[in-house]
């Protein structure tokens, strides 16, 4: 398995920790209330809120490329699968393609990876791709539809400018990097 590019952080741990503060900026950024648990003990990495409804969201990144997809692993070796119990959502960000998918858990129930592949034109997780909305909606349902079968596209959310500040922060980070 190679990487796309050139990896930017010295560890997983690092990454994930600015990953996390990245989702936090574009998730506040979109009306969000955000919120860091205290410790490692939660099985989430961010609490997000709006209108009074909280949700514990697993923030997860991957810059593998497999020659034809992402692979982003869920949860570690020897640690058990996430539940709709212990989170609500998945966030995960590929890195290179500077995309998120948002995932209800039930949606990747019993996964340990997951294969994406953003560059795809109607790729089976698609409709996860960049929808922010699905958090604002219980159960993933607005206006009588399930959010999860709607593809929302870019332009619909209030990411693009978080996608050029994060394209900005890259470059800052491989700059100094040499």
């Amino acid at each position: 398995m190679a990487r796309r590019g050139k990896k930017l952080f010295a560890s997983h741990k690092r990454r994930g920790e600015w990953v996390e503060l990245l989702f936090m900026t574009v998730a506040s950024g979109m009306g969000f209330n955000v919120a860091k648990p205290w410790g490692e003990t939660p099985r989430y990495d961010v609490v997000v809120e709006q209108n009074g409804r909280f949700l514990r969201v697993q923030v997860k990144s991957t810059e593998m490329w497999l020659g034809t997809c992402y692979l982003c692993q869920l949860y570690a070796f020897g640690h058990k699968a996430y539940t709709a119990r212990e989170i609500d959502y998945f966030a995960i960000y590929v890195f290179p393609e500077d995309i998120w998918y948002i995932f209800p858990t039930k949606t990747l129930a019993g996964k340990r990876t997951i294969a994406l592949t953003p560059h795809l034109k109607g790729h089976k997780y698609e409709p996860y791709m960049e929808n922010w909305p699905l958090l604002t909606h219980p159960g993933g349902r607005c206006g009588g539809k399930k959010m999860e079968k709607r593809i929302v596209p870019r332009e619909e959310t209030r990411l693009n400018s978080f996608s050029a500040l994060t394209r900005r922060i890259i470059k800052r980070l491989e700059r100094l990097d040499r």
